[in-house]
């Protein structure tokens, strides 16, 4: 006698329906979270500055960062606690990155130097300010290697304790490309932490929406100096945002006032900050760490540092 299949009850068939459901959910979000981590677009970018490598700090402007500052002023006691050199990047010949819109690079770090050194004398009076430059009428000739070797020269002969060098960047690749870059010497603790208390404050200002600390491209104002030095790309001329931030008079007022208070503070907060001692250069010598060191392989690294050196400007920043 032929036997009778059972058919499955209802209750039987939904269960079966929903364990495959299950399967099948479990199944999408593993490859949610395994493909999505991977290919996320968070990791990608068209900014050639921002790639993360060793010696690169990248934050993004939506980190947790303060959303106000708080100006401190400090009384003015007669006694002087550190020397501030602000330099506008390049002038006279030297116009800086290529003209945007009927603007000048140099002008435009002029304008945000002079405001910087303003809002720091009226913010802490125990600052002494100096200037490289203070219009365009420039003293050196218009030789790029006589342009760096004056604003070395001048930080060692005012007697400066901090360097700030204010530039604006170009990336004619890519007009999306935006943010605030600032390079500074690995080997020197204070300017590490001086740069993040800028990004910080330009952070709470809404300056800029990306910010990088690189340490691992040592441009000569920086590799070859023996203070306290900072060189600052304060935006894109060729963003639109950035630009607009550049070129505004309120914002411009802004970014000086939020970069003064940031030096300010960390100088008073940190009154033994000890002095950095570059280890290759002193006073523009260079130092010969090997006395051995034969005369020709000291010249042929000579040769190889300009080289990179060189390199490096015209990839980054113009000095």
């Amino acid at each position: 006698m032929p036997r009778t299949r059972k058919r499955a009850t209802p209750i039987s068939r939904a269960l079966i329906y929903l364990y495959c459901l299950c399967l099948i959910a479990a199944a999408g979000l593993l490859y949610f979270t395994v493909f999505t981590k991977a290919y996320s677009p968070a990791a990608e970018t068209n900014d050639p500055t921002a790639i993360s490598t060793p010696g690169t700090s990248e934050t993004p402007g939506t980190t947790d960062m303060p959303s106000t500052i708080e100006y401190k002023t400090y009384p003015d006691t007669g006694e002087k606690v550190a020397t501030v050199l602000i330099d506008a990047g390049h002038g006279g010949m030297d116009s800086g990155k290529p003209m945007t819109n009927g603007i000048y690079e140099k002008d435009l770090n002029l304008q945000f130097a002079l405001k910087m050194g303003k809002y720091l004398e009226e913010l802490n009076p125990q600052i002494d300010v100096k200037y490289i430059r203070t219009d365009d009428d420039i003293t050196w000739d218009s030789v790029e290697s006589e342009d760096l070797n004056y604003r070395l020269n001048q930080q060692w002969e005012t007697g400066a304790d901090y360097f700030i060098s204010l530039h604006c960047n170009a990336y004619d690749g890519d007009s999306s490309v935006e943010g605030t870059v600032m390079f500074i010497n690995p080997t020197d603790t204070v300017t590490s932490e001086l740069a993040q208390s800028i990004r910080d404050n330009l952070s709470a200002i809404d300056w800029a929406d990306n910010y990088q600390i690189i340490d691992n491209q040592l441009l000569q104002l920086v590799s070859m100096s023996d203070i306290h030095s900072i060189l600052i790309e304060l935006g894109y001329m060729t963003n639109p945002d950035d630009l607009a931030n550049l070129t505004s008079e309120e914002r411009q007022d802004a970014a000086a006032k939020a970069l003064a208070a940031a030096v300010s503070d960390y100088i008073m907060e940190n009154p033994d900050a000890p002095e950095f001692v570059n280890p290759n250069y002193r006073h523009g010598e260079r130092i010969k760490k090997d006395s051995e060191t034969s005369s020709d392989a000291s010249s042929s690294q000579s040769s190889s540092e300009s080289s990179s050196a060189s390199s490096l400007q015209n990839s980054s920043a113009a000095q």
